[in-house]
């Protein structure tokens, strides 16, 4: 497949954005200058990328607690997103969300719901909405291998695949829930893809750290599902770089396979090397583009700490009763 030489870079900058952000994270975390905790999604980054450049306006979105900053590609300012994880009240829900809840309805973001797999059934709900209004807008929604396992994806699913509804799930399976591995908990390999005939489902598995491959992945499904043919389910496989949480020292796994991951699989690099060898980017332009974004994100880090914190009266604001 030809592309421009726009299209791969803005795809580039997007997962380098993304790359930096998630990075950036876990440096703020460290110096104790983010309440709670954060879930780092540091290598996982071209599953996301990758198939939310597909998306088009009018579109839903179910994002997961992981990747933290991927709601930036959807056009949320990494100002917004640093307000509210740092709880401030310039945040997109003015840090009564946090970090596991980045939610925007003005770009269609629905936000999630803190117990995994439980909200699935919301953005099945988004979908059939858009399914009456008989637009080719459809839903992404995102999940784990771990929540591949629990009975609201299954009956979401059910109920997506029985009405045909215009919902592509994306299932980012980075081998760990938790402490649990993949091959410990799930008796085939591909919870996600093999699970798809089950409910009728058209299924793709790709490798999640290739950003290219999941672009072209998710191009072919979301178009599919755009044309009224009911939902499917794209697989992409990658492996958590971090803890479950910043501070897991990860005692349950093997560092050496890890580090195989980190240096072999990176999905920056192996973008970066991609352009290169195409001639989409010099490495004086990559160096150009690492220090824009990191002038964008401590703006952001700024902007962030100078924003009024979240006062207890917020939490009486946006409820029902």
């Amino acid at each position: 497949m030809a592309y421009s030489k726009e299209f791969i870079t803005d795809l580039y900058r997007k997962l380098l954005g993304t790359r930096l952000s998630e990075e950036k994270l876990v440096a703020i975390y460290k110096e104790g200058r983010v309440p709670g905790h954060i879930h780092s999604g540091v290598g996982q980054e071209a599953t996301h990328v990758g198939t939310l450049v597909t998306s088009k306006e009018g579109d839903y979105f179910k994002l997961a607690h992981r990747v933290v900053s991927i709601s930036s590609v959807l056009g949320v300012p990494f100002s917004k997103i640093y307000a509210e994880i740092l709880g401030r009240q310039d945040g997109n829900s003015r840090g009564g969300g946090g970090v596991n809840h980045i939610a925007d309805f003005s770009k269609g973001i629905l936000g999630m719901s803190g117990t995994l797999g439980c909200d699935m059934p919301f953005a099945v709900g988004a979908a059939y909405k858009l399914k009456l209004e008989k637009k080719d807008n459809i839903v992404y929604c995102y999940y784990g291998d771990g929540t591949s396992n629990r009975g609201p994806v299954h009956e979401a699913m059910n109920w997506a695949a029985a009405w045909k509804l215009p919902i592509l799930f994306v299932m980012d399976n980075n081998q760990w829930a938790i402490s649990t591995c993949i091959y410990e908990s799930t008796a085939i390999e591909n919870p996600g893809a093999d699970r798809a005939a089950a409910y009728g489902m058209a299924s793709k598995v790709v490798d999640g750290t290739d950003v290219m491959a999941v672009y072209e992945a998710a191009k072919e499904l979301s178009e599919y599902v755009r044309a009224g043919n009911g939902p499917a389910i794209l697989e992409a496989k990658n492996y958590r770089w971090r803890g479950h949480f910043e501070g897991d020292q990860c005692k349950y796994r093997d560092p050496a396979i890890t580090e195989k991951w980190q240096k072999k699989r990176n999905c920056v690099k192996r973008m970066e090397n991609y352009m290169l060898e195409n001639d989409f980017i010099t490495e004086d332009e990559i160096k150009t583009m690492y220090e824009e974004i990191d002038a964008e994100l401590n703006a952001a880090v700024d902007f962030a700490e100078a924003s009024p914190k979240a006062t207890a009266e917020d939490l009486f604001n946006n409820i029902f009763a």
